[in-house]
């Protein structure tokens, strides 16, 4: 797994996190900062995806490469679904609760897939 690109995911995902923590507790909707800080994300995790996919092979022997693959796939469709809902609930501040789960999820999914590239099951 390209390890620079991982950390500037988690980067990304913990400024993501950070952004809609601030405006849930000011009560604001989701802003052009965050929704772009959204679309950076979401290439972040397809560029992830292609990576891992092509690094696959040389993980620990151990990894269960579908898990692993699911992981990645499912990894990009956390952050649409949890943003079209954000800019739903514009009139409330729940829109960026929900997208401030979503960017935690997502950092705790590129853990599990770090786990699983060590071989850890």
């Amino acid at each position: 797994m390209f390890v620079p690109l991982t950390v500037v995911v988690l980067g990304a995902t913990t400024l993501l996190a950070l952004l809609a923590a601030v405006a849930t507790v000011r009560g604001r909707p989701i802003d052009n900062p965050i929704f772009y800080l959204m679309i950076a994300v979401e290439v972040l995790l397809v560029l992830q995806l292609v990576a891992g996919i092509a690094t696959s092979g040389s993980a620990d022997p151990r990894m269960n490469t579908g898990i692993f693959i699911a992981y990645l796939v499912g990894l990009l469709i956390v952050l649409p679904v949890a943003g079209f809902w954000a800019i739903a609930e514009r009139e409330s501040r729940w829109g960026t609760a929900v997208l401030l789960l979503a960017a935690v999820g997502l950092g705790i999914m590129v853990g599990r897939i770090l786990q699983l590239w060590n071989g850890h099951p």
